[in-house]
């Protein structure tokens, strides 16, 4: 996995910290909150130390938003790129060594654009929170579950639900596979039925 640049490390820690402080909590209650130690979670916020994907699910459910929104705020108005070298990056629990989570858009933008190069083989823990998602498979198989409904989706695939059903992936078949996840953080239209494309 390419590491996260200290830039956007030290990025992550301070919206963290930020979100932590005014929420009123400190580092103590956070730690109780999440089950990551103490220790651990003062190295994220100082930027010395990268959460795995799944630290930074727990972080994001205790502090009331998701991991996406937890990046760098993107600029008020214009145009903003993210070149591939510069895309922070998280490990991706319970996956093959080498598979990683480039966050391609987070912070405060209308859409989260998360790239999922290898995911677990194994359901990991459901996800839910407000927003919108869509899956897209670049390559590979992969299963979605949401709301206990297995959807098995192939290369081209996509499925859409609203984040607040309880929904978790993984990859099956042969080989790595890769997948587009988009996520809109509100929830401020009516939940859409879960949408499968083939």
């Amino acid at each position: 996995m390419a590491p996260a640049s200290d830039t956007g490390r030290s990025e992550l820690g301070r919206t963290i910290r930020h979100r932590r402080r005014d929420a009123g909590r400190t580092l103590v209650e956070l730690a109780a909150a999440t089950g990551l130690s103490h220790p651990f979670l003062s190295q994220v916020e100082t930027g010395r130390a990268q959460p795995s994907i799944e630290s930074l699910r727990r972080i994001a459910d205790a502090l009331g938003t998701t991991p996406q929104a937890l990046f760098a705020d993107a600029p008020a108005t214009g145009a903003r790129l993210v070149r591939s070298a510069d895309a922070a990056t998280l490990d991706v629990a319970g996956a093959a060594p080498g598979s990683v989570a480039r966050v391609l858009l987070g912070g405060d933008v209308p859409v989260h654009l998360v790239e999922l190069d290898g995911l677990p083989r194994q359901f990991q823990d459901r996800w839910q929170h407000d927003g919108f998602e869509a899956v897209y498979v670049v390559r590979g198989q992969v299963d979605v579950e949401v709301e206990g409904v297995l959807h098995e989706l192939g290369e081209g695939d996509s499925l859409s639900y609203p984040a607040h059903l309880a929904h978790r992936v993984r990859e099956r078949g042969r080989g790595r596979a890769k997948v587009l996840l988009t996520e809109l953080p509100s929830s401020s239209s009516t939940p859409a039925p879960i949408h499968a494309a083939r």
